[in-house]
């Protein structure tokens, strides 16, 4: 997915406010995690790892520690795996849903665990999980996971020095206006420079109905290399941009050709999630500028424009009439129907555009209200009228 971000003027996120009732910001974890780390080692040895620049030495311990263990099965089934795109991302996020090695137990028994549910998918991570708890102990991961904790300490601290104080769960729920009903695991990678994230439960409706909160998972290599960075916003934003859009597609826009028009018909067709990274990426642009985050602008759009950037610059402009009128528009949800009108705009210049709304009840204070019956059959309801 791309991050994107336009150059312009500070945004005052903190005259943002919580609307009544809405919870205080949870705490973030930023850290190394040991599952991680890993598979870390096991990508390494499968020569398959790309370490942060500032790590070498580190890399030179773990080849060590490990060297001799470059022919165990688990190298073996990794690398077999990273041969494929679906089943290296399962490999790559699996282990959010186990404990710390050497154990590696599952930590939920009724967990739905993503990536898994094709042919034959289980059988083969369940096989890699095998061989990579045996990995753990027999190289004693954990003894050496224990001896580097300084250093992993000195990556904790230098990322946390990155954010500048920020609080990144704090500062999305000031701008949305509303609770993000989650906790957002940063997790530092020294051994592998490859941007993942995931949600569990997954927040995209019809599913989880009832979930009251969500975990956040990033990977997050660029804190270690790059600064202050967008992958600190990019998940947590799809707590509530995947059921808000859900729903204000279900309550305004039946039939989504007629709407978006064809170029951004194209993009979905490859992209289920095209006009949500839009949206996201608009919103990232904004609060990188409350953040007083390093502009991308160049590396991503270049010089000539396209469907990405003419959308992305849209409706960052459009988020500026929400910026300076939050007494209108306490939370992005009532700021919807202005703000998604820009994709028809865009597409259908001059033709009268659809009246597009949200009702104002059921009030939504948090992304965990997308998810609850009562909530959904009210919206459901309101856009069958």
């Amino acid at each position: 997915m791309a991050l994107l971000r336009r150059a312009g003027a500070l945004l005052l996120i903190a005259l943002a406010a919580f609307p009544a009732g809405a919870r205080a910001s949870p705490a973030f974890d930023l850290a190394v995690d040991p599952r991680f780390e890993l598979l870390g080692v096991v990508r390494q040895l499968a020569g398959l790892g790309q370490t942060d620049p500032r790590a070498g030495e580190y890399r030179e311990r773990v080849e060590k520690r490990f060297a001799a263990f470059r022919g165990h099965p688990a190298v073996a089934l990794y690398k077999d795996l990273a041969s494929r795109a679906d089943s290296e991302e399962a490999a790559a996020t699996i282990l959010i849903y186990y404990s710390n090695p050497p154990e590696l137990a599952l930590k939920d028994a009724d967990a739905d665990v993503h990536y898994v549910n094709g042919p034959g998918e289980a059988e083969a991570m369940q096989r890699f999980l095998s061989e990579l708890r045996e990995f753990a102990r027999a190289s004693d991961f954990a003894s050496f996971y224990r001896d580097n904790g300084e250093f992993y300490a000195e990556v904790a601290a230098s990322a946390r020095e990155a954010l500048g104080g920020v609080d990144p769960v704090a500062a999305i729920e000031r701008y949305l206006g509303v609770s993000l009903a989650s906790r957002s695991h940063y997790i530092l990678p020294p051994l592998n420079r490859e941007t993942r994230a995931f949600i569990v439960p997954y927040p995209l409706p019809p599913a989880n109905a009832g979930a009251e909160s969500f975990d956040v998972y990033s990977v997050a290599p660029d804190l270690l290399s790059r600064g202050f960075s967008n992958v600190v916003w990019h998940e947590p934003l799809f707590v509530f941009i995947d059921p808000s859009f859900y729903y204000f597609e279900k309550l305004n826009i039946p039939v989504p050709a007629e709407f978006y028009g064809a170029e951004v018909a194209a993009c979905r067709a490859v992209s289920p999630d095209c006009v949500k990274n839009f949206a996201v990426a608009a919103i990232i642009e904004h609060l990188n500028r409350g953040a007083k985050g390093p502009s991308v602008a160049g590396e991503v759009f270049g010089a000539a424009p396209t469907l990405e950037s003419r959308l992305v610059n849209a409706l960052s402009d459009r988020l500026d009439e929400y910026d300076a009128h939050r007494d209108r528009y306490p939370t992005l949800w009532s700021f919807y129907p202005r703000w998604v009108a820009v994709f028809e705009e865009a597409a259908f210049p001059g033709r009268a555009p659809r009246k597009l709304s949200v009702p104002a009840a059921p009030k939504i204070e948090s992304a965990a209200d997308f998810f609850k019956p009562a909530v959904s059959a009210a919206l459901l309801g309101a856009g069958a009228r």
